[in-house]
């Protein structure tokens, strides 16, 4: 039975890249960071000879595995594939200070889907995508 999700992982192309992102941008803090080349890796992954850099970022109560695949090397989303399309879509986040958060992500070349957007009268929403082109979405309560 399940109890709780663990993590989430993003295969990312350049991990510098993506650190000035999650790390810089989002705020979310690296707690671990290493290189994986065994062959144990290749069995869990189900690549063979798989050789990676992991980076662990806490984010709050969830924490998100960034990996960067030296071997094999990975291939990019593709550019058509969208939110409709089937397996998983995006990553969401709770935060505080929305309007604050968009203006530094618009200020690191985030590519925005729309302006955030009101969801009944709870919540405001926008989602935009990572350097990867990852989507992800970021959500507030909005205070009555």
């Amino acid at each position: 039975m399940l109890k709780s999700i663990a993590h989430t992982a993003i295969s990312v192309a350049d991990m510098d890249r993506s650190l000035a992102f999650y790390r810089d941008v989002l705020g979310m803090k690296v707690v671990m960071d290493t290189e994986s080349a065994t062959r144990k890796l290749g069995v869990i992954v189900g690549l063979a000879d798989a050789q990676a850099r992991i980076v662990m970022l806490d984010a709050g109560n969830q924490r998100i595995e960034l990996f960067q695949y030296r071997a094999p090397v990975g291939r990019p989303m593709p550019e058509t594939a969208r939110q409709c399309d089937h397996g998983l879509t995006h990553i969401a986040f709770t935060v505080t200070g929305m309007d604050d958060l968009c203006e530094k992500l618009r200020k690191s070349g985030a590519r925005f889907y729309s302006e955030p957007q009101i969801v009944g009268r709870e919540m405001k929403v926008v989602y935009f995508k990572d350097p990867d082109g990852v989507t992800l979405e970021v959500m507030e309560e909005i205070k009555a």
